[in-house]
């Protein structure tokens, strides 16, 4: 799916930069957006760098669920 939406991003653009219709421009961005919403990028919510001796507790709570005091400090 993302092949052709690549495809016709591509399509789009070059025709209607040669002038053969603004619907093309108007199909272009769409197509575009449509591939931008697909991506399930998530953001890096935590980075460190890890060594040696150290601890990683990953925990997963609930958004309703009360917040905990950090119990790895550091």
């Amino acid at each position: 799916m993302d092949y052709l939406l690549r495809r016709l991003v591509k399509a789009a653009t070059r025709r209607g930069m040669r002038g053969e219709h603004w619907a093309w421009f108007a199909l272009a961005a769409g197509a575009f957006a449509l591939q931008r919403a697909r991506r399930h990028e998530d953001p890096v919510v935590y980075s460190r760098r890890v060594t040696a001796g150290d601890r990683l507790l990953i925990s997963i709570r609930s958004p309703e669920s009360q917040p905990v005091d950090d119990p790895l400090p550091g």
